[in-house]
Formats: C-alpha cells, structure tokens, sequence
C-alpha cells in the first residue's frame, strides 16, 4: 500500500464542487415525479388521490427507487450546507439560509399545499363545494369544516410533501447547534474508511424498528444528511467510493432483488391470524412460518438498501457525471422551486383528467405531460420575477433589492410564527 494514502491531511482534503450531485439534484426530483405518479395508480399504498388499478408490476418498479430516494436528497442537502458552511460560515446558515427555506414553506403551506387538501376531501366526500368557496373558508372559516382532515402546523394547514423543507429546517438548526462537536469530530475521526460505512448501516437499519413514520422518517433523513455534511465535500470519500464501486455495485443488486423477489412472493402467501396459529393445520403452519421469514428477508433487505444502493448510486454518478454541463447547472436553480410544486399540480391534474373516460395508461401519460407543462410555464415566472422566486424557493438575482439586509429581516419577521412553531415554542 503506498504510504501516502496514510498521509494526516489526506483526510482534511475538500473538494470545491461535486460535479456528480448537480446531476443528481435534478435526476432526484424526476424520480419524485414519476414516483407521486405511480401513487396516484398503483394499488394499496395510501395517497391524497387515487385511480383504481391492479397494476402491482407499478409497485415493483417504484420500489426500485423507494428505499433511498429521499436518502439521496438528503445527502446532497447535507453536502450543500457543508459548502455553505465553509463559503459562508454558520451565521449564514442561521440567517440567509433559513429565510431561503422558511419563506417558501410558509407560502407553500399557505399558497400551494391547500391544492392537494382540496382534491383530497372532494375525493373522499367530505366537501361539495368549488375550489374558491373552499379557500376561503380555508383561510377565514371555522376549523371544524375541517373535521378528520385537521392534521398540520396549523390546525388544517398542513404540510404534505413540503415536510422535506419543515425537516431541512429543523436539521440544518440541529448542525448549527451542534456545530463546534460535529467539527472536533471531522477534524478527529473524519477520514472515511469502511467502519463509517457500518456506522450508517447501523443507524439506518435501526429505523427498521421505530414505529412512528414520522420519527422513522426523520431518523433516516438526518443520518443521511449528517453523512453527506461530514463526508460529501471530501475528495477522500469520493476516492474510497471509486476504489470500491464494483464491490458496492454488486452488494446494491443483490440487495434490490432481495427485497423485491420478497415482497413478490410475499404477495402470493396466504396471511394469518398470528392467534390461531397454534390451532391451525401444518400446512398452515408451515405457510404462517413461510411468510415470516420472506417478509423479514424482505424487509431487512430494504432497509439495508436505504443505506447501500445509496451509496452505490453516489458511486456510479460520481464515475459518469465527471464533467460539469451548463444546462444542468442552470437547471439546478429551479429544482427547489419545482419541489415545492411538482405535487400539488400533479394531483390537481390527475383530479381534472379523472372527470374524463379514458384508460387508466392514457390518463396517467395526460396526466405527466399536463403537469410537466404547467410546472414548466410556473417556472418561467421564477425566471422573470425574483418575488416569485423568491416565495418558491430560486435565489433573487445578485443585486437585487431582495438580497438586501433589509429585505431579510423582513423576511425572518414574517416567518419567525413559523420558525417558532416548527421548534414547539407555540
């Protein structure tokens, strides 16, 4: 082994941009896309809309990128406030960044998530009434109009998909606070080796057994963006990933048809009352038994690609994407505003074309292309007006009145109810 590889500042190396997770960013909100999609018509699984279908191949091919989806935005999120970190210093992750996140939640929230709350009771019969008559008893009606939908930061107003920016809030607050252990730890223990790796599958594999989603969910984004935080600006985990891509790549498809050959033939085993078990016959019993370990199998095969086919995704785009692309980086200003809206028009969409007697494959290529249009046109208007973009998330233009300290104290004034309100002070 060459001697340099154990050279001290070796482990202090830092790049200055990550080429690979420009790529990424935008190849990760096109995976959400598909993925809300397929919610609106693959069977079982709960959405704020649904098309009845028995497509369960659809379940198959969404689970391909349901374990680490979120996983990757996070960890890029968690390599981005690094470099922030280090361009900026933390007092502008405490700032400049948090109004960057609490002005488009609010408006979100207020603006844009009140879409999917609509279509949601129309479909499930709670509400006859028009999208107008509805805002306005959103905004200024009594909460009980709300009755089994009062769910959220306020009362009814909630934040479905926007819980990404509520989390990215709260957790970018946790490395500020935590700030000063988290740096004696990089600068201590900060050379990525394998025990890191086995670290963030322990972790990861832990969340198997909480049982509130949102914990879970939380628990998995936080590791994540950590391990990005404290890993991602260096060279040094980018080597290690290349020096083993054929190793992570083979562990990552063995995993995937783990899991996905156990959840298919999990399908086919018949279920049983754990309580009756006992009395059953031994064919049932030996079925019973069958299914517990396909499904535990399967289930300790995902969790375990949560952390892995991460990893292996991050191995192989860092080996394809070398060379920076222009278009990609300008498209890179418009993925958080198309986050914020990419749900709420899909399932205003799919409501509208639902009205229509066609095929389900044909409503839902309406669908994609209607919503894929009109996202397009919403973010033309980020394009030509900072205010706009600004509310939806895009950074105002250098010189403009909105990057001005006036303008962001304004903005922390509007948010602070939300800010308070997302730590519990309220």
């Amino acid at each position: 082994m060459n001697t340099t590889d154990r050279a001290p500042n070796r482990c202090k190396e830092r790049c200055t941009r990550i080429v690979a997770l420009d790529y990424l960013r935008v190849l990760a909100v096109i995976v959400l896309l598909f993925f809300h999609l397929g919610m609106i018509w693959v069977p079982d699984w709960q959405f704020h809309f649904k098309q009845q279908t028995n497509w369960f191949w659809l379940q198959h091919i969404m689970m391909l990128s349901s374990p680490w989806r979120m996983g990757l935005l996070w960890f890029i999120a968690g390599t981005s406030l690094y470099f922030m970190q280090q361009k900026y210093g933390m007092r502008y992750l405490l700032t400049r960044r948090s109004n960057a996140i609490l002005l488009p939640l609010l408006f979100g929230i207020y603006c844009v998530v009140p879409i999917q709350l609509f279509v949601e009771m129309t479909y499930k019969n709670a509400i006859d009434t028009s999208f107008t008559d509805f805002l306005i008893v959103f905004y200024f009606g009594p909460s009980d109009y709300f009755v089994g939908f009062s769910s959220g930061i306020w009362h009814h107003v909630d934040v479905n998909h926007l819980w990404f920016l509520r989390s990215l809030w709260r957790f970018t607050l946790l490395l500020i606070i935590f700030y000063w252990p988290l740096h004696c730890i990089r600068q201590c223990f900060g050379c990525f080796n394998a025990y890191w790796l086995a670290l963030f599958v322990v972790v990861v594999m832990f969340t198997m057994h909480i049982d509130d989603a949102d914990t879970k969910r939380d628990v998995y984004g936080f590791s994540s963006l950590l391990f990005g935080f404290l890993f991602g600006g260096t060279n040094e985990f980018w080597r290690w990933l290349k020096r083993y891509l054929r190793a992570i790549v083979v562990l990552a498809l063995v995993t995937t048809i783990l899991y996905q050959t156990g959840f298919g033939i999990e399908r086919y085993l018949p279920a049983h009352d754990a309580a009756h078990v006992a009395e059953a016959h031994n064919a049932e019993v030996q079925s019973a038994v069958a299914r517990y370990w396909v499904n535990n199998i399967a289930m300790f095969s995902y969790y375990f690609a949560k952390a892995i086919v991460l990893i292996a995704i991050l191995a192989v785009a860092d080996l394809i994407f070398d060379k920076p692309n222009l278009m990609v980086t300008k498209v890179n200003r418009y993925v958080f505003p198309f986050y914020v809206l990419h749900q709420s028009v899909l399932i205003a969409v799919a409501f509208t074309v639902s009205h229509y007697a066609m095929s389900a494959m044909f409503s839902m290529l309406i669908t994609l292309s209607a919503t894929a249009f009109i996202s397009f046109v919403l973010l033309l208007l980020c394009r030509y007006s900072n205010c706009v973009g600004a509310l939806l998330g895009k950074p105002p233009t250098p010189g403009h009145w909105l990057t001005s300290l006036p303008a962001h104290l304004v903005i922390a004034a509007i948010t602070l109810p939300l800010a308070f309100r997302l730590i519990g002070l309220t």
